[in-house]
This record gives C-alpha cells, structure tokens and sequence, in this order.
C-alpha cells in the first residue's frame, strides 16, 4: 500500500473520530432500519431525554458511549445492549460477542486516529493554531492539562461555527459539559459543525502531504 493511499485512509479515521468526538457520549437516534440503512454513515447523536433515562438507571456516560457504537454496528437500540451487558456481569466481550460486533476493531479505530494526530502533532497543532488563533503554546497548554489532541480540531471547528473563541469551548469541557450539551447550548447543528471540521481536516491534509 503506497504512502498516499495510507495518507488518505488516515485522515478518513480522523474524520471519523472528529465526529465522534463532536457527538461524544451519545448514540444514533433510534429509527426503523431504512432510516439507519440510509444514514449508516453519518454519526447522530442520542435523544436527550434517552441519555437521561439511562443515566437514571445508572448507567455511566461511558457505558452508554460504548453501548451506543455496538448498537450502531448492531442496529440494535442501545437500550437492550446495556441490558445484556448488565445481564453478562458487565462484560464488554460478552456483550460484544451476543451481537456480532468486534469490539477490538472498535479500539483498533480510535488507537489509530490517536496515533496519526500523535506522530502529526506539530502539524496538527500549527493548523488549529491558524484556525483558531491561538499560539501553538496555549493549545500545547489545553494539551497538558487533559485535552485530547482530536478533541482541539473538533473544539476548534466547533468555536468557528459558533463564532466563539476556542478557550470558551475549552472551558465548557472543563466544565463536566459533553460536546451534546456544548453545541446545543451554541444553537449549533451537527452539519455546521461538520462542515468547519472538514475544512480543518483537509488544511492539516495538505500540510502533511507537503511534508511526505
């Protein structure tokens, strides 16, 4: 596989990650069949008051994000996922397993995006600098005290959309508050968010490209 073909499967699992990490701990809505079958690559997030639900049941915000990808893989409703898992003494490889899902390619996914963004990361981190107009010294500051790399480029694409400045975006998190909570309390959609992220996403492309 030559290195450009690499290049470009990279970026489609940051652009998969980014968007994740846009609707963090959340879920696709649950629909008919032809709905997730017509939508199967777009990442939704999950109803508000289903969230709440589950939580109240007590279940975790990280149960539920992890319920919520082998749902989608399923197309199941997360719902009876978590069931089985509380059912299975809590185990993820059981739950996994019942449903058909390879949870490893899950990990594999996420471990890849985080170490593309790694070994880029001065790239990654001049380009959300041009983007956002913070210096590379205050994101490498975001970055010691916990903010994931991936979740500067959605953050920034999210302060963009929403004409606001990053730190504020940064801030929120710090907060306890998930990306759900932050766009709908900007009065953001999903495919605005998106949109920036991409233009984000292709800058950092390029720039990679340059330096092959």
């Amino acid at each position: 596989m030559n290195k450009k073909l690499l290049l470009v499967l990279s970026f489609c699992i940051i652009l998969m990650g980014a968007a994740l990490s846009v609707n963090a701990e959340s879920a696709p809505k649950v629909q008919s069949p032809a709905q997730e079958q017509k939508h199967e690559h777009h990442h939704r997030m999950i109803d508000e008051s289903l969230m709440k639900s589950l939580q109240e049941q007590g279940f975790t915000k990280k149960e539920i994000f992890i319920a919520a990808h082998i749902a989608k893989f399923s197309n199941k409703q997360v719902g009876d996922v978590l069931a089985f898992y509380k059912k299975s003494n809590s185990s993820w490889e059981k739950t996994a397993q019942q449903y058909g899902v390879d949870l490893e390619k899950i990990k594999k996914h996420q471990h890849h995006m985080d170490k593309f963004l790694e070994t880029n990361k001065q790239v990654v981190l001049q380009k959300v600098s041009e983007y956002s107009g913070k210096s590379p010294q205050v994101l490498q500051g975001y970055l010691d005290k916990g903010i994931p790399l991936r979740y500067l480029i959605s953050g920034a694409a999210m302060a963009k959309a929403a004409n606001k400045d990053l730190g504020e975006i940064i801030q929120m998190k710090e907060q306890g508050k998930s990306m759900p909570e932050i766009k709908k309390e900007l009065n953001l959609e999903k495919e605005q968010i998106h949109a920036e992220m991409k233009k984000l996403v292709d800058e950092i492309h390029q720039e990679v490209r340059k330096k092959k």
